[in-house]
C-alpha cells in the first residue's frame, strides 16, 4: 500500500531523519579507547610533558562527568612518571592582577592583595617533589569520587536499572577493585619518597582493606546480576518506552551462535590468570611487606611485614629473590633487622586496555520478526611490546630483574569477575530494544507503507548504533607487569641499570635500604628513573 498524499510529508521527515541520524552514528560516536588515543601515545612514546598537559587538560575538562575518577587515576598515574622522569617543572600562569581602582580610596581588601602579590615567594621546589604533590592532588580526587560512590551503593536499594537502559559507557566510572587498590598504593609511593611514613601506612592500610572489601562487593554484584536475569526470565524487566518482556537469559549464552564467542572471550582471560587468588595484587603486599620490614616501629609491624612477604612467596614462586625477602622477615622478627640492601623496583609495559567487541545475540526470545541483534562488549586487549627484564650491575656483580606481579593476571582476574553479570545487564538490554524496534517498525509500515518501514528501520538502527557502545573505559597507564632486583649495596654505591640496548649509571643515595624505581613503558621508550632512602 503507497502512502496517502497527507501522509508525504511524515514519509519524508522520517527518510531524512534516518539519514541524519544515521550520519550522526557512524561520525559521532567514539569508544573512551578512541577518545583518549593522543594521551595513551604520548605516554606509551616516553613524551612525558605532553601526556602531562594533556592529562590536565583532561581532568580539567572532566572534573564533574561520568569520567571523572578514571581522567584523575590517568592524571595521577601520569604525573606520578613525570616525577620519575624529573622534566622541568614550569608552573600554571598566574592570575591576572585585578585592575587598579583609580580615583578611589584603597580599601582594607587591596591592601591585603598587594601585601599577598608582593610576599616573597618560596623557595623553588625540586620538580619530582612538585609532581608528586600533584599526583596525590590527582588521586585525592579521584579517590573522594570513589568513595561517594561507594556510599551512595551501600543505602541504594537493588541493581542500577539505569544501565539497562543505555550503554554502560553513559554509566558513571565507579573504579575497578584493581583501580582502587593501585590508587592508594601509588598514594603510598608518592608518601614514601616524599619521606612521609605516616601518610604511607594509611594508603598502605588502605590498598590491602580494598582488596577485602573487593570479595565482598563482587559477591554482591553476582547476586545483583542473577536477581536481573530471573526478573528478566519472569517477564519483569523493562525497556526505556516501558515495555516489558520476557528474557531468557541462560538460552542467550547457550546459543549455538553467541555462545562460542562468550566462551572465546573467558578463555582468553584465563590463559592470562595465575594463582594470586580474587582482587589480589602481589605487587601492593609485597610493598606492604617491604615497608614494614623496613620501617617497623614495633613487633606488630614486623610481623605483619613476614605475613605480608611470606603471602608474596606463596603467590610468586619462581620469583628469584623473594625467598631471600621471607627469610630477612623472619630474621626481623627474631631481633636481627635488615640493613644494607638495595631494591630495584621495575615497572615495564602497559597493562591490557578495552577494546570492543559485537557479539550477535539471539532476540527471537520476545519479537519472532528478528533473530539476532549485535551488542558491543568489552574486550581486553594485552599488549607484548614490553621489556621483558631489567639487568642491574653493582661492580662485578650482575642481576636480572624478576616478576612479582603480573597486571595482566590481576586486571583479567577483575574483567573475568566481571564479565558475566556484564553480558546479562547486555543481553536483558539488547533483547527489549530490538522487542521495541520491531514494534516500532512495524507500526510505520503499516500506517505509512513500506517505505516508511524502512525508514523507521533505519531510525532504530542508527539510534541503536549511537547507544550500542562498549564501555571501554579503563586505566591505561598501569604497567604490565612489576619486577624487582634485590641485592646487598655495593661498597661504592654505584649502580649500572641496562634495558632494550639503554645504560644508566647511578649513585646510590645516602640509606640503609634504599630503594631504586624504573619505569619503562614499551621496548624502545626511555627509561625513567628515580631513587630515595627506603630507610635511612
Amino acid at each position: 500500500m503507497s502512502p496517502s498524499p497527507d501522509s508525504r510529508p511524515l514519509h519524508r521527515r522520517l527518510a531524512l531523519a534516518s539519514l541524519a541520524l544515521t550520519a550522526a552514528a557512524l561520525t559521532g560516536c567514539q569508544t573512551y579507547t578512541a577518545q583518549t588515543a593522543e594521551q595513551d601515545t604520548a605516554v606509551r612514546t616516553g613524551s612525558v610533558a605532553a601526556a602531562v598537559d594533556i592529562a590536565n587538560k583532561r581532568a580539567d575538562a572532566e572534573k564533574n562527568t561520568v569520567n571523572t575518577v578514571v581522567v584523575r587515576l590517568e592524571q595521577g598515574a601520569i604525573l606520578r612518571q613525570a616525577a620519575l622522569a624529573n622534566i622541568p617543572y614550569t608552573p600554571p600562569p598566574a592570575p591576572p592582577a585585578p585592575a587598579a581602582n583609580l580615583g578611589t580610596a584603597t580599601t582594607a581588601t587591596q591592601t591585603e592583595t598587594n601585601v599577598a602579590i608582593q610576599a616573597p615567594a618560596e623557595p623553588a621546589l625540586p620538580p619530582e617533589r612538585v609532581y608528586l604533590r600533584q599526583s596525590l592532588a590527582a588521586f585525592d580526587l579521584a579517590e573522594e569520587k570513589v568513595n561517594d560512590y561507594e556510599e551512595q551503593a551501600k543505602v541504594k536499594l537493588g541493581s542500577e536499572a539505569g544501565s539497562l537502559l543505555t550503554n554502560q559507557q553513559n554509566m558513571p566510572y565507579r573504579g575497578h577493585a584493581y583501580d582502587k587498590v593501585m590508587m592508594n598504593a601509588y598514594k603510598a609511593l608518592n608518601y614514601i619518597q616524599l619521606g612521609d611514613k605516616d601518610g604511607a601506612r594509611v594508603e598502605l592500610n588502605r590498598a590491602l582493606q580494598r582488596q577485602r572489601d573487593a570479595v565482598a562487593e563482587n559477591a554482591k554484584r553476582i547476586e545483583d546480576a542473577q536477581q536481573a536475569a530471573q526478573e528478566a526470565k519472569d517477564g519483569k524487566a523493562t525497556s526505556e518506552s516501558g515495555k516489558t518482556g520476557a528474557v531468557d537469559v541462560d538460552k542467550a549464552k547457550a546459543d549455538p551462535k553467541s555462545g562460542p564467542a562468550f566462551a572465546q572471550v573467558e578463555a582468553d582471560l584465563n590463559s592470562q590468570i595465575k594463582a594470586y587468588g580474587d582482587y589480589v595484587n602481589p605487587f601492593v603486599v609485597f610493598l606492604d611487606g617491604l615497608f614494614f620490614l623496613a620501617n617497623a616501629e614495633n613487633n606488630a609491624d614486623l610481623e605483619r611485614a613476614r605475613k605480608s612477604i611470606e603471602r608474596v612467596a606463596g603467590m610468586a614462586p619462581d620469583n628469584t629473590f623473594i625467598k631471600d625477602d621471607l627469610a630477612a622477615a623472619e630474621a626481623a622478627a627474631n631481633g636481627k633487622l635488615p640493613t644494607g640492601l638495595t631494591y630495584v623496583i621495575f615497572e615495564t609495559g602497559a597493562a591490557p586496555f578495552r577494546d570492543q567487541l559485537r557479539i550477535d545475540i539471539p532476540v527471537f526470545l520476545v519479537t519472532g520478526k528478528l533473530s539476532y541483534a549485535g551488542a558491543a562488549f568489552p574486550k581486553l586487549k594485552f599488549q607484548s611490546d614490553y621489556v621483558p627484564a631489567l639487568r642491574v650491575s653493582a661492580g662485578a656483580d650482575a642481576f636480572t630483574s624478576s616478576t612479582i606481579c603480573s597486571m595482566d593476571s590481576v586486571i583479567a582476574l577483575d574483567f573475568k569477575n566481571d564479565w558475566w553479570p556484564m553480558v546479562t545487564k547486555t543481553i536483558i538490554a539488547t533483547t527489549l530494544k530490538a522487542s521495541v524496534d520491531a514494534v516500532v517498525q512495524k507500526q510505520a509500515g503499516d500506517r505509512l507503507g513500506f517505505a516508511a518501514g524502512l525508514a523507521a528501520k533505519a531510525l532504530t538502527v542508527a539510534a541503536g548504533a549511537s547507544l550500542n557502545i562498549a564501555d571501554t573505559r579503563t586505566w591505561r597507564s598501569l604497567p604490565k607487569e612489576f619486577q624487582y632486583v634485590r641485592l646487598v649495596t655495593p661498597a661504592d654505591r654505584k649502580l649500572t641499570l641496562e634495558a632494550a640496548g639503554q645504560t644508566q649509571s647511578l649513585d646510590l643515595v645516602a640509606g640503609s635500604i634504599n630503594v631504586v624505581y624504573v619505569k619503562s613503558t614499551n621496548a624502545t621508550g626511555p627509561l625513567l628513573v628515580d631513587q630515595f632512602a627506603l630507610k635511612p
